[in-house]
């Protein structure tokens, strides 16, 4: 079996959540599909010399949609395989059967997190892919539900293939801990937060931070994250995966007062590390976490504050978090899961 992948996010840098999960994908499927990796000509190459790679023209100053239009419709036209549209659409007008991947519905949800521009591309997009695509693959029973309330789905035609934790995520990084420290400046007990999308309230996190009682454990918030510099906030700025792991492992707590997720992988990813969580109790966190987390009401600043302030003060309760947290991590899907999911859909679609 042929299938030609939208490899775009795989040029992402740094990669965001989507090209973390196809970098992991990539080793699960390629012993079982004949895999190409179709990227865009005007960006930096993916650096994968291990898979056929097509880069495809595109006129320079057309956006992302035109690529995957007319570039990448073009060259399926003689392709005898399926197309898999990692990032929520496939091509309006293509011969080969398809599998689309839908991460979540911001742009129907939350629409307030996006541009004009992309709210609409992927209003008509999305809708069109998932009525159209073959299979249709999605990371959680929250959003497969969302697309059947929403997009009037057949249930049948969704297939759930969750994100996954690298190995890379344990609590066993005590090593590389003091380098990391004396390159931040981060000086006695910490907590995380996470910046980049809005709709990760990083400053709520900064909020409800500053509630806690004095003397405060300093907040490190990584990615971007603009805003004042004051006493007690590190910024660390984007992050490898090592590095990202290493911090969530020395942490007291990782503070996510997130308002929608499609998923929510850096919740798990503390969860490995045996970081207590402190989020709300809404979209797909519970079905990812458990019990392993500090629930909180709402992603409010005074919810957030006071469940943080609890995790901060009580040792108990961290220990109690942790080892859920080790034990949710431990019994979830592994990327070969998750690639398991994916073969379904395109014996499904090929079918």
């Amino acid at each position: 079996m042929r299938v030609a992948i939208d490899a775009r996010r795989l040029q992402d840098e740094p990669r965001t959540g989507v090209g973390r999960r196809l970098v992991n994908l990539l080793p699960h499927l390629a012993p079982h599909v004949d895999l190409v990796l179709l990227t865009d000509r005007r960006r930096p190459a993916p650096g994968l010399e291990d898979y056929a790679v097509v880069a495809l023209p595109c006129p320079p100053r057309l956006p992302e949609p035109y690529w995957l239009q007319v570039s990448a419709a073009r060259w399926l036209r003689s392709f005898d395989g399926i197309f898999d549209g990692t990032y929520n659409t496939i091509p309006f007008w293509s011969r080969c059967p398809t599998v689309v991947t839908i991460h979540d519905l911001a742009w129907l949800q939350h629409p307030e997190d996006l541009p004009r521009s992309k709210q609409v591309s992927f209003r008509v997009q999305a809708r069109w892919s998932a009525r159209r695509a073959g299979s249709v693959l999605t990371v959680s029973e929250y959003i497969r539900a969302a697309l059947v309330d929403a997009y009037h789905v057949p249930a049948d035609r969704i297939v759930v293939s969750p994100n996954a934790v690298d190995p890379i995520f344990c609590p066993d990084r005590s090593d590389d801990l003091p380098a990391l420290r004396h390159q931040l400046g981060v000086d006695g007990p910490y907590i995380v937060a996470l910046g980049g999308a809005a709709r990760r309230g990083v400053e709520v996190a900064v909020a409800a931070w500053r509630q806690l009682p004095a003397p405060r454990p300093t907040l490190v918030v990584v990615g971007r994250a603009p805003g004042p510099t004051e006493p007690g906030i590190i910024r660390a700025g984007q992050l490898t995966d090592a590095l990202w792991a290493t911090l969530l492992a020395g942490a007291l707590a990782f503070c996510y007062p997130t308002r929608y997720e499609g998923f929510g992988l850096p919740a798990l990813e503390a969860a490995a590390a045996g970081t207590p969580v402190v989020c709300a109790r809404l979209g797909p966190l519970p079905e990812v976490l458990g019990d392993a987390a500090q629930w909180c009401p709402s992603p409010a600043v005074a919810d957030i504050a006071a469940g943080l302030a609890q995790v901060v003060a009580d040792e108990e309760v961290r220990h109690t978090l942790r080892r859920a947290g080790l034990a949710r991590a431990a019994a979830a899907p592994t990327w070969a899961d998750s690639a398991a999911a994916v073969l379904t859909a395109y014996r499904q679609t090929a079918a």
